[in-house]
């Protein structure tokens, strides 16, 4: 009896020792980040709030025909697409300035890349721009190692 329950008091702590302590991944093989920001703007021209992953240069080109877009290509086009993609976190049209989106920070989870991003909105009362604005970031991410993407919000915006 006091055998057969420590046997199942072991196999409780193995099973929740296996399914919480995910494998998790903080940097490429070589060390270097496994995201950057490379850009951001507050006028890329995505109007809808959500991701776009660019797998090419061929893609980044398709950009250039976004409406009302000010984001510098330039280092989108930098990116070695053989090592890195591109990845655009929007935040779609907003009727102000004073918003913002940026990398806080990255990790590879169970073949899950997980980007953090702290965004950012004025204050209550703050005096702002009257004008539509399509904020958003380019990150350049590790091409390896991932085969999901998930974007979360950075714990306490930070």
């Amino acid at each position: 009896m006091i055998a057969s329950a420590w046997r199942c008091s072991f196999l409780a702590t193995l099973l929740v020792g296996i399914t919480g302590c995910a494998a998790q991944q903080t940097e490429t093989a070589s060390g270097g980040p496994l995201a950057r920001q490379i850009a951001q703007s507050s006028h890329c021209g995505l109007t809808a709030p959500g991701r776009v992953v660019l797998a090419d240069r061929g893609e980044v080109d398709r950009l250039e025909a976004l409406p009302a877009r000010n984001l510098s290509l330039a280092p989108l086009r930098a990116v070695d697409f053989n090592r890195e993609k591109v990845v655009l976190v929007a935040m779609g049209q907003k009727s102000t300035g004073g918003y913002s989106v940026t990398l806080a920070g990255s990790r590879i989870v169970d073949q899950q890349l997980v980007l953090s991003v702290a965004s950012r909105a004025p204050d209550p009362g703050t005096m702002v721009t009257q004008a539509l604005t399509t904020p958003c970031t380019a990150i350049a991410v590790t091409a390896s190692g991932w085969s999901e993407l998930r974007i979360v919000e950075a714990e306490n915006n930070r």
